[in-house]
Formats: structure tokens, sequence, C-alpha cells
């Protein structure tokens, strides 16, 4: 049975070999994320190599993610037993520092301090810890403890009181962006993003990059850019990240630390809606089936979780740690898989979408429109577009129309990057002449791969000339000869 709401798998240690990446294909895998923050680019060239192997066997597009650090302020090195911080006590933070000594913990990013105040909040160890500052002092920040806990080497630290101007893109990330480029990765995640123009930055750098490295721009379609929502500055600025950006994802790890824990799930619908009211790409992230690290089964709480992020109409569910170390990256895939075809099936997943109007109503607009309203009203089996850019594709997806959307595109990266996308079910064709060349030899395709068969209808989203990018135009009912 198809799935409308894409999987996406971080791969690790756990899954990392050409047979485990083929059977979390077949369980259910629509793009691979690769987080940059761990592993070298012979780990990651590896990785690409066998993602690429297991796409040729299956025959099914896997979008390739590349996941960077970003702008991540940690603890320096700290005894390796750790060092137990006491509720009530005092503490001092030394920005210049690399090593615990003298009671002071070290921290790996000495400009943070310009952006400190006292009375905010910092958070050590995805939360654990909790201190507050009350004061600061040349390199220093004195703070008290307001939860303890035993803090180590290269923990995380955030700061959701503060307001941090830090440049999007480290050294780093600029060495592991080229390698990604040069490699071939469909889409970029970039972690931390504050406001549109940190996205427009990383364009810029591409295109810096592509220039230099030779691979001409105009040759390949572009990497998608998909800014992960995880600071305060970024829920304040989502309608121009959402302008600027391909897509987003709502990383509700860093996120739940940034806000109040029990306004992450209204979050998480807010930027849902509005994603869709932009037609683009939105995927769920963190701890989604959490358990299944350890154990074959999630608790129930994971799975009305997950069930919800679809009822939400999320484009895509992204599972983290619970594939790349887990016990069990096979089997929850297959789980998550099940659990969005259950919750699919039901009443429960036809709840009403907010507007999609934008910015006015267009002729691609009004036609995705009337395409969705046909899939209600005729027993057609599938709605068929062609897209160069992927756009046309998305813009359906958007709609949420009941039918799977088959699209025609002609460029595998473009096959892949329309994994990101709900309903949509991509396929390569070679480049059309006109709109009964492209539907002639769509037809054929799709009774080979018994996706129609003779008899069937099919809603047919095209535009003339064929093969023009934006210039969406015809909609049509037609009878699978």
């Amino acid at each position: 049975m198809f799935k409308h709401t894409k999987i996406g798998v971080t791969i690790g240690p756990a899954c990392a070999s050409e047979e485990a990446l083929l059977s979390l294909a077949h369980a259910g895998m629509n793009f691979a994320r690769l987080n940059f923050s761990h592993g070298t680019y012979e780990n990651h060239a590896a990785l690409i190599k066998n993602i690429r192997d297991v796409e040729k066997k299956t025959g099914l597009p896997i979008a390739i993610m590349q996941d960077l650090q970003g702008p991540k302020i940690r603890l320096g090195i700290l005894p390796e037993a750790g060092v137990e911080i006491k509720t009530g006590e005092m503490i001092t933070l030394n920005t210049e520092k690399v090593e615990y000594s003298d009671k002071e913990f070290p921290v790996d990013y000495p400009e943070v301090i310009q952006f400190l105040s006292t009375g905010e909040r910092i958070l050590i160890d995805d939360g654990r810890i909790e201190i507050k500052i009350t004061k600061i002092s040349g390199g220093k920040i004195f703070a008290e403890v307001i939860e303890g806990g035993l803090a180590s080497s290269r923990k995380s630290l955030n700061f959701p009181d503060s307001h941090l101007e830090i440049p999007i893109l480290n050294n780093k990330d600029k060495e592991d962006l080229k390698f990604g480029l040069k490699s071939g990765v469909d889409v970029v995640a970039c972690s931390f993003i504050k406001s549109a123009k940190d996205i427009l930055d990383i364009k810029f750098l591409i295109a810096d990059i592509l220039r230099e490295t030779g691979m001409e721009e105009s040759s390949l379609p572009s990497v998608m850019i998909i800014a992960k929502i995880e600071r305060h500055e970024a829920v304040e600025n989502i309608a121009e990240i959402l302008d600027a950006a391909d897509g987003i994802m709502v990383a509700r790890g860093d996120l739940g630390l940034e806000v109040p824990a029990e306004q992450v799930p209204l979050m998480q619908k807010k930027l849902i809606d509005l994603a869709l009211a932009a037609a683009k790409p939105v995927i769920v992230a963190t701890q989604m089936l959490d358990s299944m690290r350890e154990k074959p089964r999630p608790t129930r709480a994971e799975v009305s979780d997950v069930s919800n992020a679809v009822i939400d109409h999320a484009d895509a569910l992204l599972l983290t740690n619970e594939t790349a170390v887990g016990k069990f990256p096979v089997l929850t895939v297959k789980t998550m898989a099940d659990i969005i075809l259950a919750t699919e099936k039901s009443t429960y997943d036809d709840t009403d979408l907010p507007s999609v109007r934008k910015k006015g109503t267009t002729v691609d607009q009004a036609i995705a429109d009337l395409a969705r309203l046909l899939s209600e009203e005729i027993s057609a089996k599938i709605i068929l577009a062609a897209s160069i850019s992927g756009e046309t594709g998305r813009l359906i997806s958007h709609m949420r129309p009941t039918l799977p959307i088959i699209v025609a595109t002609s460029t595998e990266r473009v096959w892949r990057q329309l994994n990101l996308s709900w309903g949509v079910k991509p396929f390569i064709m070679l480049p059309c002449h006109s709109i009964e060349e492209l539907i002639e030899r769509a037809m054929g395709h799709l009774k080979n791969e018994k996706t129609v068969k003779t008899g069937d209808l099919m809603i047919i989203i095209a535009g003339e000339p064929v093969g023009q990018a934006g210039n969406v135009n015809l909609v049509e009912v037609r009878e699978v000869k």
C-alpha cells in the first residue's frame, strides 16, 4: 500500500552497510540523513556510495540529506569521570579555557560572552543541567545552579533567553558543504537558522563553491536548502525563512530547550500549517520512536506522536538516534511505516487543511486546487504531472489530494528531492515535446509498473510548452488506453 507521508532515516553505525540500507529502503525509507556532526569524509563517502548502490538495485529514489553541524556551542574538556554540579551552588564558566581546572568549566566559543546578560539561563547537556547567570567579568561567566547534574566533556550549551549573533557556518561547516556538493548530495539541512539572511548566506556560499570547483550550477538542479527550526529567533522570523528556504524541519530537540516544552506541540502544528501554506516541504524530527533504540516496540505515547504528526499533514518524519545507533533500525522504519499507513487509512487523517492562499491565487495554485477537487469528486486512480524543477509536484502535494501524485521529471536530483514531498511518487522520463507525447509515454510507463491499467481515469496536470518550468496551465481527465 502506498504511504503519503515520507520517512527520513539517519544513517549511522547501526545501519551503514549496503545490506542494512537495502532493508531500510524496502521497509519504507525515502531519504537518508547524514549527520556531519560525526564521522569522517571517508565514512560519509562510503555511505553515499552504498546509498547510491541501493538506489540502483531497488529502482527507488533515495534523497541524500547532508545535515551541517552549525554553530553548536559546547563545554570543553572535563575529567573523564565528569564533574558533579549541585543544585544551589555557584559555578564559573571560563571562555578562555580549553580544559577544566580550578573548578572552572571551559566553553569552546569565547565570543558568546558578548551576547549574554545577567539573569539569563544557560542549559547544559540538552537541558539536563540549568544555570542562571549572576555576573559576567572578563572571559568568565558566574552562575547559580538551578538544576544540577553530572557534566562531562563536549556537552552542548543552549541559551534560551539570549540573542546570539553567531555566523551560521563555521570553517568546518564550509569544508563539509564543499565535500557534500562534490559528492552530489541532494538536500542540505542547516542548523540553528535565525533569519532569511542565514539562508541567503548559505546560497551565496554554495554558488561560490560551485564556481571554485568548476561545477556549473546551471548543469544540475540546485540542492534544496532545509532550514532547521530550533531557535526562538527562527520561530519569530518563520515567515521570511519560509520565503528564502526550500523547506523546513521542526527540530524538536533543541527547539524544546529554546522555548517552553509545553509550547513545542503547538509550535509544531503552527510550523506545519505555515509550511503548507507556503507549499514548502516540512519535516518533523527528534525522538519520534526514541525507545526503539533499545527495545523492539515503541511506547504508546510515541505511536501517538507519529500518528498526530501524520494527522497534522507533515510531509515527512525523520528518525535520528533510533536508526543511527539503535538496536533495531529496520524494525523502527517498518514500525513507523505501519503507523503512518494505519493513520492515513483512518478518517482522522481527513481534517481540513489551512488556507493555502499566498500572495493572491496564481494560475498554478488554482490548477493544483482544482486537481484536489477532482480527486475527491471522480473515481480517478492517480494524478499525473510533469515537473522539471519539482515545483509543480510540490505545489500539487501541498493541496494534499487523496490520490497518489505521480510526477515525471527528467533529472535524478529532482527525482530524489521530490521524495521529501507528501504523496509524491516520482519517476524519470526523457523530456517530451508535446502534452500528447508526455501522456502517451507516461501511460506506457505506469502500465508497465502496474500503477494503472486500461480503463482507469487519470487527472493530468501539465503546461505548454512542455519542458518549460513554471508554466502549469492545463488540467485534464483522461482514460488509460
